[in-house]
């Protein structure tokens, strides 16, 4: 499970917040199993943490409300349960939705696949 493999610093003058970022040995297994194993020890390296304060923030109205959105479906994530994917999947992008056998990291591991679902995309 990915919540076990987490981990959390706080940082500077924050008032409870803290950067998460995904435990470097587990990085490979959890978020890029199906890409190159020198790819995945350099990107996890290379984490930009993502702080505890992007789960409280406010935002606007979500841009797949009002624009037309796509999505790309990892059926292997072990970061993102795919069920939760295809959930939001069906939510914002009605329809313009590809499945792959993929990781989290698809961009990494499936290229092709990613640069096709951008090019449909771009094109309409």
């Amino acid at each position: 499970m990915l919540v076990s493999h987490l981990i959390q610093r706080a940082y500077p003058n924050s008032v409870g917040a803290v950067d998460t970022t995904v435990d470097p040995a587990w990085f490979p297994k959890l978020f890029a199993a199906d890409a190159p194993l020198s790819k995945t020890r350099l990107m996890s390296t290379q984490q930009r943490p993502l702080s505890s304060a992007a789960f409280t923030g406010k935002t606007g109205v979500p841009a797949w409300k009002t624009i037309t959105s796509y999505y790309l479906v990892s059926l292997d994530d072990q970061t993102i349960p795919p069920v939760a994917e295809k959930a939001m999947a069906a939510r914002a992008a009605k329809g313009r939705t590809v499945e792959i056998h993929s990781s989290h990291a698809a961009m990494v591991a499936h290229p092709d696949a990613v640069t096709n679902l951008i090019l449909r995309a771009a094109k309409s």
